[in-house]
């Protein structure tokens, strides 16, 4: 789909079922425009032309601007500029910093902090909040592992991640039920983020999805630029005290607290191919390049066919 140029939107969001299926756009005024697309004929080579139309909430409540959505299949929520003389003011969440923005799952929730740390709430049946297990949580839960993300999308039972590499490529991670495609290279799901094995187009921004599809918004702004804040040195996980006499930290970043993690996680595994898959996934959660964790995913089939291993992990993107 292409809009034209005055047109210039910041986020997109689903809801609906997938024969009537909406699709809000978020403009920077804070306007919300929608769409109906019905799913089960994208597969058709045809050109049609949709009804772009502004949404009810913008239409009656002019005045009122929109700084972020979050939606499920029935519900959508909007976070709104503040007014300071609304008395209807609600529940807060017990967190440590200030929310940038969220995503509502079906009976989940993924919210992004000040900081670019990730925190998951809810049901984890299918490991949709990317935790490592499949534990519920009743309170906000921080992904270590996974930082500063452009985009978070919460679905029915599973959750995606838009982030940039350092090579500035765009990168797809997922984890929760992979059934349906929704975890392309990972059928069988995963209950951490890992890399998917989706052509992510350069400028995109933010996302959302179905059991089925999977949408994108790509917009370039040359005005954009970081929104997150650097983490104090005192509350980053895992990073010790300056080393007396030095003043230099050991270990920036907490990075040999993750890999003492990684290492613990590869040895509760009871057999070899068990720790080859979850090595697979380890590699899909490092910032690592693109490049990079392409070589080691090839690198570790290899040696799980040496190994007389059946099982041949996620395809690489060529096939």
């Amino acid at each position: 789909m292409t809009f034209h140029h005055s047109m210039s939107f910041k986020q997109i969001v689903l809801v609906g079922q997938e024969t009537q299926r909406a699709l809000l756009l978020l403009t920077e005024e804070g306007k919300i425009y929608s769409l109906v697309v019905n799913e089960t004929q994208l597969d058709q080579p045809r050109s049609y032309t949709v009804q772009l139309a502004l949404r009810k909430v913008s239409r009656c409540l002019p005045h009122l601007r929109v700084a972020c959505m979050a939606s499920n299949q029935s519900s959508t929520l909007y976070i709104t500029t503040f007014d300071p003389l609304d008395q209807q003011m609600p529940l807060a969440l017990s967190l440590p910093a200030k929310i940038l923005f969220c995503a509502l799952g079906y009976n989940h929730l993924g919210l992004v902090d000040e900081f670019g740390r990730i925190f998951m709430q809810g049901n984890n049946r299918y490991g949709q909040l990317g935790t490592g297990d499949k534990m519920d949580r009743g309170e906000p839960t921080q992904v270590h592992y996974l930082q500063h993300p452009i985009a978070l999308w919460c679905g029915l039972n599973h959750s995606l991640v838009l982030s940039q590499g350092l090579d500035f490529s765009k990168e797809l991670l997922g984890c929760g039920c992979g059934a349906g495609g929704r975890l392309p290279g990972w059928p069988k799901g995963s209950a951490s983020f890992v890399k998917l094995h989706v052509k992510v187009p350069l400028c995109a921004c933010s996302l959302c999805s179905t059991r089925e599809c999977l949408y994108m918004l790509s917009s370039h702004d040359i005005e954009h630029h970081p929104a997150y804040r650097d983490l104090p040195a005192s509350k980053v996980v895992g990073t010790p005290e300056p080393n007396p006499g030095s003043g230099v930290l050991q270990d920036p970043g907490g990075t040999a607290w993750a890999c003492k993690e990684y290492l613990s996680q590869i040895h509760s595994c009871p057999t070899l191919q068990d720790r080859m898959e979850k090595m697979k996934e380890i590699v899909g959660w490092m910032p690592l390049l693109a490049a990079q964790k392409d070589f080691f995913w090839e690198a570790l089939d290899m040696l799980q066919k040496a190994a007389g291993g059946v099982g041949q992990g996620p395809p690489t993107p060529e096939s």
